[in-house]
């Protein structure tokens, strides 16, 4: 069986870096998120290590923690227990 291929990874192919020198490597546009999403495993990554991302402040927490939800949505993830880290 065949894995998807994201369109991160498609990118990375197209720059013939390694996975370590591409995801490494500064973004364009650059960004602050601690918690990439790129596609339904990032999203489900992102929800697991939630509660263990540091944040700079609530705004950024929140901001984070609704980037999630909207991306778990998309991706049909459930997120009963997920709304349970809700920020507050």
């Amino acid at each position: 069986m065949m894995s998807k291929i994201t369109a991160m990874e498609e990118r990375r192919k197209k720059s013939r870096k390694t996975a370590a020198q591409f995801y490494a490597a500064p973004r364009k546009p650059p960004s602050d998120s601690m918690l990439p999403i790129f596609d339904k495993n990032h999203t489900q990554n992102a929800m697991a290590r939630f509660n263990q991302t540091k944040f700079k402040n609530t705004a950024e927490r929140t901001k984070a923690y609704n980037k999630v939800i909207r991306a778990a949505r998309k991706y049909k993830i459930d997120i009963e227990d997920f709304k349970k880290r809700r920020p507050r």
